[in-house]
Parts: C-alpha cells; sequence; structure tokens
C-alpha cells in the first residue's frame, strides 16, 4: 500500500499533508504522483511502514 505525500511551503514553514487515500500498488500511487508533479505539486510517496521517498529534490 502507498500513499501520496504533499509538502507545501507556508511562509518559513513546510506543511507536510498526509490526507490522501492508500492507493493499492506503487505503480499506481507513481501514476497518481507523476500527474499532480506536472500540475506543480511537491510529492513524496508514502510506504506502509512509514517511509517517505521524496520525488522532486529540493524544497516547495
Amino acid at each position: 500500500m502507498w500513499k501520496i505525500v504533499f509538502h507545501e511551503r507556508q511562509g518559513p514553514r513546510i506543511n507536510v499533508d498526509k490526507s490522501a487515500p492508500w492507493l493499492p500498488s506503487r505503480q499506481i500511487a507513481e501514476t497518481w504522483a507523476r500527474y499532480f508533479i506536472e500540475q506543480g505539486y511537491h510529492v513524496s510517496l508514502q510506504a506502509q511502514d512509514g517511509t517517505l521517498e521524496r520525488l522532486i529534490p529540493g524544497l516547495p
């Protein structure tokens, strides 16, 4: 199970939003992540064990 995590800059702070639903496979999560990256979002993939994989280098 995988989920997409959104990173957003709010002034000097970075807000991390983990409210996205769990997706059944990494491939589906990567497809959605690419879509959101194309829309200008900074996203990571979160595995079921809690580890985060940043897909865009740098901060939002």
